[in-house]
């Protein structure tokens, strides 16, 4: 059973729902990892959600302090309008009591962004769902969520001895936007630094999660790997010559003397049992 949330609403002209005010149930799923690699743990900890709906550019209502039970929530609605988003992990950064009170456009809203947190991009989700054209009789809402986020696995393939001490992602993005940005937004200029992951033990084996990263556009990123390889210290780098994608994990592969960085798109269930569509795999490698 969901959870009753709190929210806070506007009058409008759309027609309501026959029996005015009524409780919807949202039922979240989280879109699989395009990518070779499997969900961890800390890849699916949701610690808070919260959701909105915008009817014609304007934020008519808020829930807030959402407790999803078995991936579902309940909310109230006067009536199938507008835009209905959802987004988790987002609490610290995104206030949207606050948002509403200054009248926050779509447009704008469009354009938030989540900012990094310990020297780390915050592992958040978004989705949406448009309301219109919405039978009356439909009151489950169906969101998929995804993460805005990428993750990078190490692979070693090497002959002999090899241990990693640290990855760097050279100029990466400081800011990722809460929901997938139309091609204008992702060449807008963005805070680029430097993040570097160390280890404190070296990493002699295949490793899930070394590194997270906000999406960004294909530009100046590239990837170098502190590697001890048969006693030999040296450093690896890779150009990454591709856009880097939320929600995608990225694989970066050492060899003897150089590394590799592909992305293989497969496919990795937040709950086992949820309906999802099937898509063959394919590889991109970057060179």
């Amino acid at each position: 059973m969901g959870v009753l949330a709190s929210c806070s609403n506007d009058d409008a002209t759309t027609p309501s729902l026959p029996g005015g005010e009524e409780t919807r149930t949202v039922k979240t799923s989280i879109t699989r990892y395009e990518g070779f690699g499997q969900a961890l743990e800390n890849d699916i900890n949701i610690t808070d959600m919260q959701a909105c709906i915008f009817e014609g550019g304007k934020m008519t209502q808020i829930y807030t302090d959402l407790t999803p039970s078995k991936s579902s929530f309940d909310i109230r609605i006067e009536k199938h309008a507008g835009t209905l988003y959802v987004l988790a992990n987002t609490q610290e950064q995104i206030n949207l009591e606050e948002l509403k009170s200054q009248n926050i456009t779509e447009e704008e809203w469009l354009k938030k962004c989540m900012t990094m947190k310990d020297n780390a991009p915050v592992q958040f989700y978004s989705g949406s769902l448009s309301l219109n054209d919405m039978s009356n009789s439909q009151t489950v809402l169906p969101v998929n969520l995804k993460r805005g986020f990428a993750r990078f696995d190490l692979n070693l393939r090497t002959a002999g001895v090899a241990s990693v001490n640290s990855i760097t992602l050279k100029n990466a993005a400081q800011s990722g936007f809460l929901f997938p940005a139309t091609p204008e937004l992702s060449s807008k200029e963005v805070q680029i630094k430097d993040m570097t992951v160390s280890f404190d033990s070296p990493l002699t084996t295949d490793t899930p999660a070394v590194l997270y990263a906000y999406e960004q556009p294909q530009g100046s990123l590239e990837i170098s790997v502190d590697v001890t390889i048969d006693g030999k210290p040296q450093t690896l780098t890779k150009v990454l010559g591709c856009d880097l994608k939320r929600n995608t994990i990225y694989t970066i592969t050492v060899r003897k003397d150089v590394i590799d960085v592909t992305v293989e798109v497969s496919f990795d269930e937040w709950e086992e049992g949820e309906d999802t569509e099937l898509v063959p795999q394919a590889r991109l490698s970057v060179q």
